[in-house]
């Protein structure tokens, strides 16, 4: 795998180098218009966006993981800003796969009023992209349980969802507000057991790897990671909640899109602790 910008890239087994991203939240600046917030359309910004990052990249392919548009149940307003937004990435990419999010209700019917023949539409619990090098990478949002089969032959799970981002602070004291990619580290066997409530034994073993990818859409960075993996997010519909990141924080990597690699989540809420609030010092010169 390769960073791309807020996704990655994976070689796949059919040939397509895949771009892989999550919750570009197209019709976003609806709602804030509904709030007294103007901002032009940026469904045309957030395509082009894309493509230029695929073209760096050598992407072929995409797939975007859940919440491709904002508007959770009325398609009346964005539905044009959807269609757009599709229209041009699907003709960029051999491939584009939609996983469904939590805000994706009626996508398919935006899809079907004009169907590309080259555009899937997945439900949330996913699908297995197997990988160049043997790999079962399980392709998901993250609000809903995966099918038990995907779980128990996948490798890896990759997800959004949660939006994960970082306090930072310059040398000159400046703080801001960073979206970051996060590797979680959990027992397969613990996770499984915990999310599917099974009492007998699963036929897993091993450390799972689950990649969490930052919000794409750029009017929003997302939620700091003390509250997502430092807390347990029983009000929130996440199947990270079955990792129980909050008692390993050892166990949760951080990264800024980058790929710049920040710590693990117990050195970072040491360093947070040292700091206050205001996050954490780096040196961007």
């Amino acid at each position: 795998m390769s960073e791309g910008f807020r996704g990655i890239t994976v070689e796949g087994e059919d040939g397509e180098r895949w771009l892989l991203i999550a919750d570009t939240h197209v019709g976003l600046e609806v709602e804030l218009s509904k709030r007294g917030v103007r901002i032009p359309s940026q469904s045309v910004r957030i395509a082009q966006s894309i493509i230029e990052v695929a073209e760096g990249v050598g992407a072929t392919s995409l797939a975007i993981l859940g919440d491709v548009k904002h508007e959770i149940a009325s398609i009346v307003e964005s539905a044009r800003e959807v269609r757009e937004f599709i229209d041009r990435v699907s003709a960029k990419f051999n491939k584009v796969v939609l996983v469904r999010g939590n805000h994706d209700g009626n996508l398919d019917l935006i899809l079907s009023s004009d169907a590309k023949s080259n555009v899937y539409l997945i439900d949330s619990r996913g699908f297995i992209l197997r990988s160049r090098d043997g790999k079962n990478l399980l392709l998901l949002h993250g609000n809903s349980k995966p099918r038990l089969e995907d779980f128990v032959s996948s490798d890896v799970i990759i997800m959004g969802h949660t939006h994960p981002a970082i306090l930072i602070q310059d040398i000159t004291g400046y703080v801001m507000r960073a979206p970051v990619i996060v590797k979680v580290r959990t027992d397969k066997a613990f996770f499984g057991k915990n999310m599917y409530n099974y009492d007998g034994e699963l036929d897993v073993k091993g450390v799972m790897n689950v990649i969490v990818l930052p919000v794409y859409n750029p009017l929003t960075v997302g939620m700091d990671v003390f509250e997502i993996f430092a807390k347990d997010l029983v009000d929130v519909e996440t199947i990270l909640h079955y990792a129980r990141t909050w008692e390993r924080l050892n166990d949760v990597e951080v990264y800024l899109t980058d790929m710049t690699y920040l710590g693990t989540m117990d050195v970072l809420a040491r360093i947070r602790e040292e700091l206050g609030e205001g996050g954490y010092d780096i040196d961007w010169l």
